[in-house]
């Protein structure tokens, strides 16, 4: 169909369904445009195109336009919703998926470049941490296995990183792991003091 089309092949009309997703009440255009990060005129397009489709409905009020999702329009309950939805439920999944795949299984696992962004990306970068070098050896035996499922499972090409607490507290380390601390997301686990 042309609407749906028009709809998630445009990355600024998903981000767009996003942010309406999110919000507690309708907002503006300007709204839309800081929390999507979208420049005016990709929010503007994006607006028009989720508007004209009847997946957003557009309320003027004074001399700015207010946005709200059509709940009822079919293309968002029987599909788009779910999309999203799935989305939240990856970070859910996630955890699982790993603590599955890899023995021993890490004491914290950390997601850290654009995905911890939440930058379009195909790759998922994890730092998985273990209490010894020993565990972290062992765990290493699973990595084909793992990128395997995370690439079957998620679509994602898997750039895992294995550390150990010890070698954590190594001052070499230092810079890296405050990269790490201050930009990851931590998926599981808890982070080492």
């Amino acid at each position: 169909m042309i609407a749906l089309n028009r709809i998630v092949a445009k990355k600024s009309t998903v981000n767009v369904l996003r942010v309406l997703r999110q919000a507690d009440s309708a907002l503006s255009g300007r709204q839309i445009q800081r929390r999507s990060g979208l420049s005016n005129r990709a929010t503007m397009l994006a607006l028009e195109d989720l508007t004209s489709a009847s997946i957003v409905d557009c309320e003027p009020s004074g001399r700015s336009y207010f946005y709200t999702l059509n709940t009822d329009n079919f293309f968002w309950q029987t599909g788009l919703k779910t999309l999203l939805e799935a989305e939240d439920a990856f970070w859910k999944d996630l955890p699982k998926t790993v603590k599955g795949c890899v023995d021993p299984a890490p004491a914290a696992v950390i997601v850290t470049g654009s995905l911890a962004r939440e930058e379009p990306t195909n790759e998922l970068e994890l730092h998985l941490i273990f209490g010894s070098g020993r565990d972290r050896l062992k765990a290493y035996k699973h990595n084909d296995a793992l990128k395997e499922v995370i690439n079957h499972r998620y679509g994602l090409e898997l750039h895992p990183t294995y550390m150990d607490k010890k070698t954590m507290d190594n001052p070499e380390y230092e810079s890296l792991w405050e990269r790490i601390a201050n930009e990851g997301v931590l998926i599981f686990g808890e982070l080492p003091s």
